[in-house]
């Protein structure tokens, strides 16, 4: 799915006559937290209230169908983590879906989204689009085709798991995942592949909203944080997905961003940035896991962002490295912890590393989870600063 665990912050529902998009019979209701969205809108939340077990369908109206998804299909009683995603509408018209939900006591409730047309189109439906592929080459889950990068996900409320592709010599290529956090508007992980078909020049300074995240739960960046010492710190870097325009603009997206003290961000950070990209030169492939430390397991530091809305600031950040060479079918891995403060050094260390399985214990979260049971308990306890070059 293109995001295959979401949970957003409890929405307080008002009259039936108030919300858009709701529709309640007895006790149960259905929120589209948007109605009636614009041809590039991509995705957006769902609420049900409900004390019984339920289960979703879809239908369309009019010839364009299969554009649609929603995950998950079914659960019971109340939620808040449902996810509609849904592709580009590249005709002139509108189109319509309808949103089922089976209660188990019988009852149906229908909710429908409108997605305008796009206003450049000359007009007309596009062709139906394959039933089995209604994303066109996209992976439907990346856990089943095994990304060595992603960390395990669990449910929690308030988290999102997304992922986002680019075109690449005309093939959707992966570029990050990330889970992130509604309520501190942050990544908690930003996890990619790097080898040296990323790697080239360039930076496309395009930044923007993540098309993945509603708005409202993002924050507004046009800006840093200047006055405050403050830079919009990349998780994934821009100089790690530089050889693709696509890609790179998509490392500019506000769900990206950390308010990451700047003479961190701009001098040590950025150099273990760069000699992580160093270390493709010695194997296949690295997988990257980068993202906020809070001291106390939940953010204490808050700022805020152009629009005035609260946003997490980390206490510190890890980057969680794991190497892999194809001719001895060998993995390493090592990971570096720093704090969010300016350092009178410039350049990282071997007393910054540790083992992956360290900083699993700081975060909670279990890193590069498609490792082979077989290995994956001694590579993570693995911190030998000589492999790495420190």
């Amino acid at each position: 799915m293109i995001l295959l665990a979401v949970m957003l912050p409890a929405v307080l529902l008002s009259s039936c006559t108030e919300d858009e998009g709701r529709e309640v019979m007895g006790e149960k209701a259905v929120r589209l937290s948007r109605d009636t969205v614009a041809y590039d809108h991509t995705g957006q939340f769902v609420t049900i209230e409900s004390s019984v077990d339920w289960s979703i369908s879809l239908s369309y109206a009019g010839t364009q169908d299969g554009w649609a998804k929603v995950s998950p299909e079914s659960g019971s009683g109340s939620v808040n983590n449902v996810m509609l995603t849904y592709s580009a509408n590249g005709s002139g018209e509108s189109r319509e879906v309808a949103l089922n939900v089976s209660f188990s006591d019988g009852e149906l409730v229908t909710v429908t989204l409108v997605q305008t047309g796009d206003p450049n189109a000359s007009g007309g439906d596009d062709p139906d689009p394959d039933p089995d592929d209604p994303w066109p080459g996209l992976e439907s889950d990346p856990y089943q085709s095994g990304w060595m990068e992603l960390p395990a996900v669990e449910d929690e409320e308030g988290r999102a798991f997304i992922y986002h592709t680019a075109e690449v010599d005309g093939q959707q290529k992966r570029n990050y995942s990330m889970l992130y956090d509604a309520a501190g508007r942050i990544a908690l992980w930003v996890a990619y592949p790097l080898c040296g078909d990323y790697i080239g020049s360039g930076r496309t300074d395009a930044w923007g909203y993540d098309p993945k995240i509603p708005d409202e739960y993002e924050p507004l960046l046009n800006h840093g944080w200047p006055e405050r010492g403050f830079d919009r710190g990349h998780q994934i870097p821009s100089g790690s997905r530089n050889a693709n325009t696509a890609m790179n603009r998509q490392t500019f997206y506000y769900t990206n961003m950390t308010a990451q003290v700047s003479r961190f961000n701009q001098g040590l950070w950025a150099n273990l940035e760069n000699r992580v990209r160093g270390f493709v030169s010695v194997c296949d492939t690295l997988y990257v896991v980068t993202g906020p430390i809070f001291d106390s397991g939940e953010p204490e530091r808050w700022t805020e962002d152009n629009a005035g809305n609260p946003v997490a600031v980390p206490d510190g950040y890890f980057k969680a490295v794991l190497s892999y060479s194809v001719s001895s079918s060998a993995y390493y891995s090592v990971a570096f912890v720093y704090d969010n403060e300016e350092y009178s050094r410039s350049n990282p260390t071997a007393s910054d590393m540790c083992s992956v399985s360290e900083v699993e214990a700081i975060t909670g979260f279990t890193f590069f989870n498609n490792l082979p049971q077989s290995v994956a308990r001694s590579v993570k306890n693995q911190c030998e600063p000589e492999r790495w070059g420190l």
